[in-house]
């Protein structure tokens, strides 16, 4: 082999490695460019409205101001519906939103033992009455345990009778033990007057031993005497005893029979019946599903939950800048999207000690008078809150109108009597729907629903935008 053939050889391997080098730099470049449009389509998914030119508005505030007499004077030339207010109140104050709810609470119908569900005879809106049989428990073990301490408490009864019988046999023992003192005490006196008469006699009228046989005899009757008086106070005893042996097992009766009673409650808890007339409202058991006192759930023994349609009443969550309107007593009229036809008369029972902080509003209890059994819990009602009727009869606006606040929106910014341009917070246009009243001031309208204070109406022209366009105001002072 020469040198140039080793040369060749030994060359060859880097040419090879040179190649797939070059090879490999040749696509190297695909993923930097593959991150960089990556990167630009987040940015144009995340940022791409921003990115976009904005379209110039010039804006005007919603004004917020006191109601005062500029209020009392449009609702003169409000439209009917808004005029409407019960015979004898005031005019209206304001409106709010809230929910139908039992009054004054639900009604919990919970097991008063644990326990597995048998069967359940109510559905979610059934009307039950008191009494009626809601649910079962499976009551096999309860069943034995009541028959058990009936067992018991029979049991015991009957060894007291047998007990007691021993009070006749120990009386007469008594009786015996006295007749038999009294016989003994007869021939102690016989002995003795045997003995003291012979004591008498001259010595050699009878033989000594007949003397000493008479006074041994008046011993052995002092003896016989003596024992026979000492079994009356054992009898005594005896009968003492079996007294207060009576007097324990009573008392041990009496604890059968409780316990008998309670076994017999928990066989009777085994049935759960309504406490009231209601509709059931929501329901928590199920057969095989069991019930348990002792759990952290609430309604972990709950069986339904009951409501009587005849007492409901309505939460309404008021706004903070109306609630200084708000007053126990108060007339309110509501209306249900169910309904929408009937208004219910209210009236204002309690206000809430607490305002909600989010919501940035005050709940109020309204007590609905003869409410329809069409209604239920949690629907939706419209209330209207009145004035009291002198109020309006003496020709005076009330304190709590007058204080409350009322929002104005320039009439030059409306599409529509129904429509306003609204700019967003993140600078978008919403086109909002709002109700307006016939009230004017300065050029502005009352606005009745659908603006909040603090937000800013799009002034013309309109032609150019759509819902959800980016804006970009161009107000002087803005």
């Amino acid at each position: 082999m020469s040198l140039d053939d080793l040369t060749k050889k030994s060359s060859s391997p880097p040419l090879s490695g040179t190649l797939h080098t070059g090879r490999r730099r040749s696509f190297a470049w695909l993923l930097p460019v593959g991150l960089s449009l990556g990167f630009l389509i987040i940015l144009g998914l995340l940022f791409g409205k921003r990115l976009l030119p904005a379209i110039t508005v010039e804006t005007a505030p919603v004004i917020t101001i006191r109601a005062g007499e500029a209020i009392s004077s449009g609702e003169q030339n409000a439209s009917p519906a808004s005029r409407t207010k019960p015979p004898g109140k005031g005019p209206l104050l304001f409106q709010a939103s809230g929910w139908i709810e039992p009054d004054p609470y639900t009604v919990y119908l919970s097991t008063l033992v644990n326990g597995v569900v048998d069967e359940v005879y109510a559905l979610e809106g059934q009307a039950i009455k008191k009494g009626d049989l809601v649910a079962t428990l499976i009551d096999d073990e309860a069943l034995l345990d009541f028959q058990a301490a009936q067992q018991k408490h029979l049991s015991l009864e009957k060894t007291i009778v047998a007990h007691c019988s021993g009070f006749e046999i120990v009386s007469a023992e008594i009786s015996a033990a006295q007749r038999k003192t009294e016989a003994l005490e007869t021939l102690l006196a016989e002995a003795r007057d045997t003995s003291s008469r012979l004591a008498k006699l001259s010595k050699g009228a009878i033989s000594q031993q007949q003397v000493v046989q008479a006074r041994l005899a008046t011993e052995r009757q002092i003896a016989m005497l003596a024992e026979a008086q000492t079994a009356i106070p054992r009898l005594k005893a005896r009968f003492t005893q079996l007294k207060t042996e009576e007097e324990a097992m009573i008392a041990n009766l009496d604890e059968l029979a409780t316990a008998r009673e309670r076994a017999k409650l928990a066989l009777d808890r085994t049935k759960i019946t309504s406490s009231m007339d209601g509709i059931v409202l929501q329901l928590h058991a199920a057969p095989g599903k069991k019930r348990m006192l002792d759990m952290d759930s609430p309604t972990s023994a709950v069986i339904v939950e009951l409501y009587d349609p005849k007492h409901l009443q309505a939460r309404i969550d008021v706004p903070l800048n109306e609630a200084a309107a708000l007053s126990a007593g108060q007339t309110v009229a509501l209306v249900s999207d169910l309904l929408p036809n009937k208004t219910f008369t209210g009236t204002v029972t309690r206000i809430s000690g607490q305002a909600d902080l989010q919501r940035n509003t005050l709940q109020a209890k309204v007590e609905i008078q003869n409410p329809d059994e069409r209604l239920r819990p949690d629907m939706l009602v419209r209330a209207k809150f009145f004035a009291p009727g002198n109020a309006q009869s003496s020709g005076k606006t009330p304190a709590a109108s007058s204080s409350r606040l009322a929002l104005y929106v320039p009439e030059e910014a409306l599409v529509s009597d129904t429509q306003v341009w609204v700019v967003t917070p993140d600078l978008n246009a919403e086109r909002r729907s709002i109700k307006l009243s016939r009230d004017t001031k300065d050029g502005h309208r009352l606005v009745l629903e659908g603006l909040r204070s603090g937000e800013s109406v799009i002034l013309p022209p309109h032609a150019k935008l759509e819902e959800g366009s980016r804006v970009e105001i161009t107000n002087p002072n803005h």
